[in-house]
């Protein structure tokens, strides 16, 4: 599944796997899982690769107990790999970057397929367990929803492989061509003297950038991808002559006159966003990663209205 962040700047990659299998060791107090997945990076383009993440998810859990703690780790990479799972959290991960690009490079000298396999171990202690009243531990098999299930199950998921790429960027418009072409129905078009006006305010109305996690939000076990949210902001003085390329409507350069003029208390006008782009993202939902594309997320210009 493709999934880009922005039009442009940095997108990502959920690859599904082919093939998952799954093996549980159980003693007293532990889980050990095993998760073997397989997928396929022939249409990944390599040379846009930034970043490759091994997602560890946990799914929501039916009962009110409280989840346990698990470490996990990959295989082919030991121990550097090891990262934690802890009660609170939805889901972590493992950056796999140099793996992935090491395993793309053999798989073109070698003439072959690109596919990847993936071994996952997870240790899973339960949280201490409780005494009922009459002395017996609360570890006994419950009947729900028709099944026999554990308390206190560690509810994972199969892991999800996600590919973080640098976007294909356009062309940016040069500074003199995005105010150079006149609008017929603007009013300025009409009026000469206004545009041999000169007033370019120091602080000038443009686009920002402001950096920030899901997780400052306290948005975090909700959203996975992108790890960072940029969704810009507009900032600064409008000029008192508001140039084709901030995109004004008429009430804006009439606006802009009346408080040049001093007539009445009229506030010059603001400078906000004229067009947004959307983002995709990873979200957890329904014991699921799933993918939603969100409408008017990321500021792509400014103007004065």
């Amino acid at each position: 599944m493709r999934a880009t962040c922005a039009k442009r700047g940095l997108g990502f990659l959920r690859v599904c796997a082919l093939s998952c299998l799954v093996f549980l060791l159980c003693s007293t107090c532990d889980h050990c899982y095993t998760f073997t997945v397989q997928y396929n990076l022939d249409t990944l383009p390599s040379e846009r690769l930034v970043r490759a993440s091994f997602v560890h998810l946990r799914s929501s859990p039916e009962q009110a107990v409280q989840p346990p703690r698990c470490r996990a780790q990959i295989t082919a990479l030991g121990a550097e790999s090891l990262v934690t799972l802890e009660p609170h959290e939805r889901w972590t991960e493992t950056d796999i970057t140099a793996h992935i690009s090491s395993h793309v490079l053999r798989g073109k000298d070698r003439g072959r397929g690109r596919h990847l396999t993936l071994t996952a171990q997870y240790w899973c202690t339960e949280p201490e367990l409780a005494e009922e009243s009459n002395g017996l531990l609360r570890w006994w098999r419950i009947l729900s929803r028709g099944r026999t299930r554990w308390i206190g199950e560690p509810h994972l998921e199969v892991p999800s492989l996600l590919l973080y790429l640098e976007e294909e960027r356009e062309n940016a418009p040069t500074s003199s061509s995005s105010f150079s072409t006149p609008t017929s129905s603007l009013i300025v078009s009409d009026i000469p003297s206004y545009k041999h006006k000169t007033n370019t305010p120091k602080n000038r109305c443009k686009l920002h950038s402001f950096r920030l996690s899901f997780d400052e939000l306290g948005w975090g076990h909700y959203f996975i991808a992108p790890p960072v949210y940029n969704p810009r902001f507009c900032q600064g003085d409008c000029p008192r002559v508001l140039h084709y390329g901030y995109h004004s409507p008429n009430h804006a350069i009439i606006q802009t006159l009346i408080n040049d003029l001093g007539v009445g208390d009229v506030p010059p006008p603001s400078c906000v966003p004229y067009k947004y782009m959307p983002m995709s993202v990873l979200v957890v939902q329904k014991k699921k990663v799933e993918y939603k594309e969100l409408d008017d997320m990321v500021a792509e210009s400014c103007t004065c209205r």
